[in-house]
């Protein structure tokens, strides 16, 4: 399904080389610890245990949120949608049915394509919110 929008490209991307991978990112946390983290008295933006405010910044976070490293845009986002098929079926409310995966990863790989790196995320049941974002790097990261 092509929609004829077009995507803008991540204005917070880094000038230089095309990304030669793409970190595949996980985060999650249960209810309590994600609005103890939204405090203002724990804003701590450079924490190690909190996701980013800007997705390209998981470049910047610790490893351990790597969840995956693919080198083809199309297997970063068949790891996406696959997580968020995990994720659907043990959402806290609902995914309506409009809501398609194929659509989704039209969608993710354009934006991979493009560099306007996907971020999604989902309320599962037990209070636990998930996050997941695809990121391409060219740095000599591994």
């Amino acid at each position: 399904m092509t929609t004829g929008h077009s995507i803008a490209p991540d204005a917070s991307k880094r000038d230089g080389p095309a990304p030669t991978h793409f970190h595949c990112y996980r985060w999650s946390a249960g209810g309590q610890e994600w609005e103890r983290l939204g405090k203002t008295d724990t804003l701590d933006v450079a924490s190690p245990d909190r996701p980013p405010v800007r997705t390209v910044d998981w470049l910047i976070k610790s490893a351990r949120f790597v969840a995956a490293v693919h080198a083809e845009p199309k297997d970063a986002r068949d790891w996406l949608i696959s997580e968020w098929e995990q994720a659907r079926e043990k959402a806290l409310n609902p995914v309506p049915e409009w809501v398609r995966s194929q659509d989704r990863a039209e969608r993710a790989l354009r934006a991979i394509e493009t560099a306007c790196w996907p971020t999604y995320s989902q309320w599962l049941t037990g209070g636990v919110i998930v996050l997941w974002s695809v990121v391409g790097t060219a740095d000599h990261c591994h």
